[in-house]
């Protein structure tokens, strides 16, 4: 059979994905035909650390291939790929040295990539037709984004009228509902839906919309319920007076409650949960309306109360509706407002936040011609990989759909055609809130899609190559038995078929599902106990703290474990404890800085005076005696002058409070990372105490370090971070997950309905809730669509969870009501105690289900002492005086020559700070303040810096509109490394500046040539090279 160039692989968990991934790359990278195929390879996946684990792999085959080695030793890998390409052991051998040799001389060509990243590329390319900076930076953060565009919106209220209306009145709304005033939050969550992909065709239509219009809608639907609230009273009234007429009185009904229910909504009750949460419509449908021992006719009463009680339950349903729609208008009304002081930040702040990078590649570059795409990115793709595809939004599929349209469906010089090779499995789709779109991979699958001319080869893998035999065959147990509980029939076959796994040679393995009593009052102590008990268990089998890992839904369940854990004296590793906010060290550092913004802020003074407390015996007295005293304990005790920190860069105080207080022991990880955010922040907005102080509030609570690999401790974490890793043992509590939870407040949109009066939208968003049913015909239709996609979210969680386990599982349950039928099954206790129903295992006294066994360790782990320690926080010594630059009062120069090179060096070294001109002041006020100048040079160094980049040849390259690059160090194919002192790059067009100092000579055009060569070399067109020499006067040579 024929081989397709389009491929997709369907790779359950622990299947081999990211084997089978890299040996289709090799595959392709080794190849006869060109030692450089890899310029035409792109692979895309989701995170950065997938990215950096996917080139490592690569690079560590070709290695390990190229290394002289016996054939017969070889990998498995290696045997492979020599019998798929049909080359010998000595060819690939070869190969692999080559093409490890031209990655490493040309590794900026090397693409594996984030989708972001990869579409962050393309953007920057055709930044100039979408009238964007060259400079632009991708905010990851949107979050802090959209708080601050919250804050800026409310900031207008009491001046902008209508504005201001709007809001008093959203927040009078809250007062009569008994909440909180407050309405930034619900700002805050309506805003996040301008982030959300699923989201936006929706959002785009309102944009047209005024707060005026908005109003309008208001008024509309207010009209519209006093009209329905005025007929349905009138309608119940007529039943009530029709009762009365017939001779029959309230008693005659059982228990009165079909008059009692048209008596409440004459008063004024017209709320439907509580309206139709009886029997009263089936009784009514049968003909059921009088006592059974009245024997009189009632069925034309009957007929009329029947047909009343219908069109009022529609009525109020529309009533519902509209008091839905009403409640999600004013957070949509000032949605527009939110979007525009968004729209405000980013270019004052010259970013685009990454979740826009999808609509702004597909709004305005996407339908442009591909070969011209790829002229202008300056370089061509042959060949696609996709790593994770069931995460892939449908956006950034229809992104990609024509670049890769284009390899697969036209050949090359060579008459080849290009290729895609995609993996991914639907079981693992957890990032439906991130925009992610199981549905086109299961088109792809069920050949329901066909994107290309080409169709694809699917291919399963079948084996799982992770975990030991008994947690295969309970997972294939397990979610077989479960897999009917999905109601669409491709939802089930995935669990039906897809679960099916062939073990390894890996015999053994154990399982232990246990269940809390449904009776135990505390039940989160009761969870923590037992997974307490199970990691003693654990260990007494030789296994070490780093071969566990406990898997929690939220955070919230992770924080209570922690803490828990590490009062019982477990070493941990987890989120919480990963965070810069709750490290001590970094606690006293932003401290310090606060004190230095305000001087009476008392509240850091204590955290200062706790942190340098030495005797917590002592503590009380130390910290009464410094209260208000800290600057003479700080300058007298540790030679520490909070007046010498002020005028400083934050960098530069965080790293002078780090040496004077010996920082650099434990925290070395956290103060790296608090020192790069320093410099981040410094380097996008020159930012002072404050702003720093400003940006550390909003983000402290993200901020983490990345979990060190060689600490001997318990990892906790949640299930969505633990897709794609695996370990030893995995301890799953709180596995009671409530799967359809209508505690959690989601949001459907759903199309106004034609039938009924016109609303002034197409569409409204509403709060979804089982009452959709009952609305209209679309809502219905909304909200089992939502039911559906929730469960297979649900479901897929679940089976991430189970699947990270190599050779222990145990799971923490806890008993709810019986279970018979999955029909009935709404949480993760339900399905488990399903299945224990339909293996027929009986219920025993203490609850514990246990599958195989935990034998002992017998690698168990050791970490030799040098491994424990934390890598050190590196800082000059507190005595070594500053870096700078030799400069000597000019009366003591009797050199010219010497004088002209050293001020001249000076001048050079400034001008590779310099990105702008606009940052001219700020950057060489900061080298002044770090003793980089001398003062007696600042003020000639600023003139001459100031002559060239206002420079009437030069101005435009040091404007804001290009991709700046100074002093960047670049490898040639040879292995030598160059350094242009500027590269001003725009449109794949690269314009080269150097500094020189003294005569022109023919070394100099030399230099600058070999650097021309080398960015053509690199794909880039050289628009020009310029030499600047910088004398008294500056002169420019254009080569």
């Amino acid at each position: 059979m024929e081989v397709s160039n389009f491929e997709i692989y369907s790779a359950s968990a622990g299947s081999g994905k990211t084997y089978s991934l890299a040996k289709e790359y090799l595959k392709l990278l080794l190849a006869n035909n060109s030692p450089l195929k890899f310029r035409q390879i792109l692979a895309i996946t989701f995170t950065n650390k997938a990215v950096g684990e996917m080139k490592a792999r690569i690079l560590d085959n070709l290695y390990a291939f190229g290394a002289p080695k016996d054939p017969e030793n070889q990998s498995t890998l290696f045997k492979e790929i020599c019998h798929d390409l049909l080359m010998s052991p000595e060819e690939l051998q070869q190969q692999a040295k080559l093409v490890l040799k031209r990655i490493l001389h040309n590794y900026s060509f090397f693409e594996i990539s984030t989708i972001d990243k990869f579409n962050h590329k393309i953007i920057k390319t055709f930044a100039r037709d979408l009238q964007l900076s060259q400079s632009f930076e991708v905010e990851l953060d949107t979050e802090i984004l959209l708080e601050e565009a919250v804050g800026r919106l409310l900031e207008r209220a009491g001046n902008d009228q209508e504005l201001t209306e709007v809001l008093l009145a959203f927040s009078l709304e809250k007062i009569d509902e008994d909440k909180s005033w407050n309405i930034s939050y619900d700002l805050v969550e309506i805003g996040k839906l301008l982030f959300q992909e699923n989201h936006s065709s929706s959002i785009e239509a309102l944009q047209s919309k005024s707060l005026h219009d908005f109003k309008e809608i208001q008024q509309k639907i207010t009209s519209q319920l006093k009209s329905i609230e005025a007929s349905v009273i009138e309608e119940a009234q007529k039943i009530l007076v029709e009762m009365d007429n017939q001779g029959f009185a309230p008693s005659d009904f059982p228990r009165q409650t079909l008059p009692n229910h048209f008596k409440k909504i004459v008063a004024g009750e017209f709320k439907t949960k509580t309206l139709y949460n009886n029997k009263l419509e089936q009784n009514l449908l049968e003909g059921k309306i009088l006592k059974a021992t009245d024997k009189r006719d009632a069925s034309h009463l009957a007929s009329l109360v029947l047909e009343a009680f219908l069109l009022i339950k529609k009525k109020l349903y529309r009533r519902s509706y509209l008091k839905n729609i009403y409640g999600n208008i004013v957070p949509l009304t000032v949605l527009n407002e939110i979007a525009k002081e968004i729209k405000n930040i980013e270019n004052e702040k010259d970013i685009i936040p990454i979740s826009s990078l999808n609509s702004l590649l597909s709004k305005e570059i996407k339908d442009q011609p591909v070969p011209f795409i790829y002229e202008r990115m300056g370089e061509k793709y042959r060949h696609y990989f996709i790593d994770e595809f069931q995460d892939t939004s449908q956006m950034q599929w229809e992104n990609l759909i024509p670049l890769i349209g284009n390899a697969l469906e036209s050949e090359n010089e060579r008459k080849e055609l290009g290729s895609l090779f995609i993996v991914g499995d639907v079981k693992q789709a957890i990032y439906r809130w991130r925009g992610g779109k199981v549905e086109q991979f299961l088109d792809l699958l069920n050949r329901k899609s066909h994107p290309f001319v080409v169709r694809p080869t699917i291919k399963t893998l079948d084996t799982n190559w992770r975990s030991y035999s008994e947690i295969i065959q309970f997972n294939n147990d397990f979610f077989t038995k479960i897999g009917p509980f999905l109601k669409p029939e491709d939802h089930k076959t995935l669990f039906l078929e897809g679960c099916n796994q062939k073990p390894n040679n890996r015999i053994g393995g154990y399982i232990q599902l246990s269940f809390l009593d449904k009776e135990i009052i505390n039940k989160e102590e009761a969870y923590c106990h037992q997974v307490l008990e199970i990691i003693n268990e654990v260990s007494s089998k030789k296994y070490a703290y780093s071969d566990i890992c406990i898997l929690v839904r939220d955070n919230k369940k992770g924080m209570l474990l922690a803490n828990f854990l590490s009062q019982k004296q477990i070493p941990i590793v987890s989120s919480d404890s990963l965070l810069l906010g709750n490290n001590e060290t970094v606690i006293f550092l932003i401290s310090i800085l606060k004190v230095l913004e305000n001087t009476n802020d008392k509240e850091s003074i204590y955290t200062i005076l706790s942190f340098l407390a030495k005797d917590d015996g002592e503590k009380h007295d130390f910290i009464a005696s410094y209260i208000n005293n800290i600057e003479e304990l700080l300058a007298k005790g540790y030679d520490f002058h909070l007046q010498n920190q002020k005028g400083r860069s934050v960098l530069a105080i965080l790293e002078n409070t780090i040496i004077h207080f010996n920082l650099n022991t434990n925290a070395a990880a956290y103060l790296n990372f608090l020192m790069d955010e320093a410099l981040t922040v410094e380097k996008k907005d020159s930012a002072g105490i404050y702003s720093f102080l400003k940006h550390w509030e909003l983000k402290k609570g993200i901020l983490s370090i990345a979990a060190p690999d060689n600490v001997n401790a318990v990892k906790i974490m949640t299930i969505h971070k633990a897709k794609g890793l695996e370990f030893p043992i995995v301890i799953f509590p709180f596995a009671n997950s409530i799967i359809d939870d209508k505690r959690k407040k989601k949001k459907s949109w759903v199309p106004d309905t034609p039938s009924e009066p016109d609303l002034g939208l197409d569409e409204f968003l509403i709060n979804t809730n089982s009452e959709m049913l009952e609305y209209n015909d679309s809502a219905a239709a909304a909200y089992a669509d939502e039911v559906v996609k929730t469960e297979l979210d649900a479901i897929n969680i679940l089976y991430v969870a189970l699947t990270r386990a190599e050779k222990g599982l145990y799971i923490i349950s806890e008993t709810g009501k019986p279970i018979t039928t999955l029909a009935n099954a709404n949480s993760y206790s339900d399905l488990f105690q399903y299945f224990l129903l339909e293996k027929g295992l009986q219920e025993n006294d203490q609850g514990v289900y246990t599958f195989g066994d935990l034998d002992e360790n017998r690698t168990p782990l050791t970490i030799k002492a040098d491994e424990q320690q934390y890598i050190q926080y590196i800082t000059r010594d507190k005595k070594d005086k500053d870096f700078t630059i030799s400069s000597r009062s000019s009366g003591l120069w009797d050199d010219e020559k010497r004088d002209a090179i050293e001020m001249g060096n000076l001048i050079h070294f400034a001008l590779s700070h310099i990105r702008t001109a606009d940052n001219v002041p700020k950057v060489l006020e900061e080298l002044e303040l770090l003793g980089r100048i001398p003062k007696d040079a600042s003020q000639y160094v600023k003139e001459k810096v100031l002559s060239v980049v206002n420079h009437p040849q030069l101005i435009q390259y040091f404007s804001s509109g290009y991709e700046i690059l100074n002093e960047q160090e670049i490898l040639t194919v040879n292995g030598a490394s160059l350094r242009p002192d500027r590269i001003v790059i725009f449109d794949n067009e690269a314009i080269i500046i150097d500094y020189k100092t003294g005569k022109p000579s023919p070394s100099h055009k030399e230099q600058i040539m070999q650097y021309a060569t080398v960015l053509k070399e690199m794909g880039y067109k050289i628009k020009h090279s310029i030499i600047i020499y910088i004398d008294q006067k500056i002169n420019l040579i254009f080569l």
